[in-house]
C-alpha cells in the first residue's frame, strides 16, 4: 500500500475531495479522470481516510498554532529575473533574456543548431 503521506494538508486535500465525488453524481472513471487521479490512488485514499487523519500528523499540524504565529515558518524571497542558457549538441551555446518570445527562442535555437560542430579557436 505505499508509506502514508506526511502532510496533513493531504489528507484534508482528499477529504475535500471525497467529499466533492459523494455530491456529484458522476461515475468514478469520470471522476477520477477530472480529477486526475487513478482509480487505485481514489481507493487507497478512501481507505486511509476511514481510518481518520493519523493523530501523529494533527499533532504536527497544530503545533505551530500552539507556538504563536506561523510566520515563523517563511522565509522572505526575491526573484530575479534570469537569462536563458541553452548548451546545444553541437556545442553552440545561446544566451538571451528572460524575457525573449518563444517565437525568436526557436528561431535561434534552430539556426545555431544547424551549426557545424562548435570548435575552440586555436592559437
Amino acid at each position: 500500500m505505499g508509506r502514508p503521506p506526511s502532510i496533513v494538508e493531504d489528507y484534508r486535500e482528499w477529504e475535500r475531495r471525497l467529499e466533492r465525488y459523494q455530491t456529484h453524481e458522476v461515475n468514478l472513471d469520470v471522476f477520477c479522470l477530472q480529477e486526475g487521479v487513478s482509480r487505485s490512488t481514489f481507493y487507497r485514499w478512501k481507505r486511509r481516510l476511514d481510518k481518520g487523519i493519523p493523530e501523529t500528523l494533527q499533532a504536527d499540524a497544530a503545533e505551530p498554532e500552539q507556538n504563536g504565529s506561523s510566520d515563523a515558518l517563511f522565509l522572505p524571497i526575491s526573484l530575479k529575473k534570469s537569462r536563458i542558457e541553452i548548451e546545444l549538441p553541437n556545442g553552440g551555446v545561446v544566451r538571451l533574456p528572460a524575457d525573449t518570445s518563444r517565437g525568436v527562442l526557436v528561431a535561434v535555437v534552430r539556426v545555431v543548431g544547424s551549426l557545424r560542430p562548435w570548435k575552440a579557436p586555436q592559437s
